[in-house]
């Protein structure tokens, strides 16, 4: 992404509700499946694909973390925004080629970061090979081809999976999944629409020469004070995820934690 498209990004992943939202959903599940850690030895957790850092204060609530991206750019912008007092090791690297050793990490975070690679499979066991037997991966990514729009080829995506299609790749790398199932569920009607509605546009001539920079943004609209709505919905289904068994049949995107047994 363009330098412009960068700081856009990182202003909208402070204050959009979706990425609140999506926050409130990491700790609440990282509260249900980590397990107990001894005071004298503190969790270690990697953000794979960190992009600006707006997981790593949610990631720091449970131990060290290291922030991992393939941009040094996000990486200096980490680094300005960090408070004196806060050390952070920031590494610069690929998913699939992580400059440490086996078994480094309590929790191994991929959130947003699948989708964007040539060889999911690769990076899905890179991340099997640097958590601790015992260890998590919590991880993000988007939902069903069918949302596939400008959205997905202006951030270079790759891909959207199914929740079943997604398990059997991460099984395939050894993890055992805990938990899968879709996200962003009750927006799935109105997104879906403007998709199809988008599609149609395209199809007739009718989209305009922006359309491929708003796609790098197309989170859907702020919504000022009427945020709180979407949000709502998002924090009612990290409750769902942390206090049912049952996944959701749909959504906008795939939410999984798996562990390293």
């Amino acid at each position: 992404m363009e330098d412009q498209a960068y700081q856009q990004m990182q202003q909208m992943q402070q204050r959009h509700w979706w990425w609140r939202g999506m926050r409130r959903l990491y700790a609440r599940a990282l509260r249900k499946y980590l397990p107990a850690q001894p005071a004298n030895a503190p969790r270690r957790l990697v953000d794979v694909g960190c992009g600006f850092g707006a997981n790593l204060p949610v990631l720091s609530e449970f131990g060290e973390v290291v922030a991992v991206d393939v941009s040094l750019d996000a990486l200096r912008a980490i680094r300005a925004n960090l408070p004196a007092s806060k050390n952070m090791l920031l590494v610069e690297a690929r998913a699939d080629q992580l400059p440490f050793r086996t078994n480094s990490f309590d929790v191994t975070a991929l959130l947003a970061v699948i989708e964007h690679v040539d060889d999911d499979a690769r990076v899905i066991s890179e991340s099997y090979r640097v958590t601790k037997p015992g260890g998590l991966q919590m991880q993000l990514t988007s939902a069903f081809m069918l949302l596939w729009s400008h959205h997905d080829v202006a951030n270079e995506h790759k891909r959207r999976y199914r929740a079943k299609a997604f398990d059997a790749l991460q099984r395939a790398a050894g993890w055992h999944v805990l938990r899968t199932t879709y996200v962003n569920a009750l927006l799935f009607p109105a997104v879906l629409i403007v998709r199809l509605l988008q599609r149609w546009q395209d199809r007739r001539g009718q989209s305009n020469a922006d359309s491929e920079l708003e796609g790098r943004y197309d989170m859907g609209p702020a919504l000022g004070p009427f945020a709180i709505i979407p949000e709502a919905f998002l924090a009612a289904e990290a409750w769902w995820f942390c206090n049912t068994s049952l996944p959701l049949p749909f959504g906008v995107d795939v939410f999984s934690i798996c562990r390293h047994d």
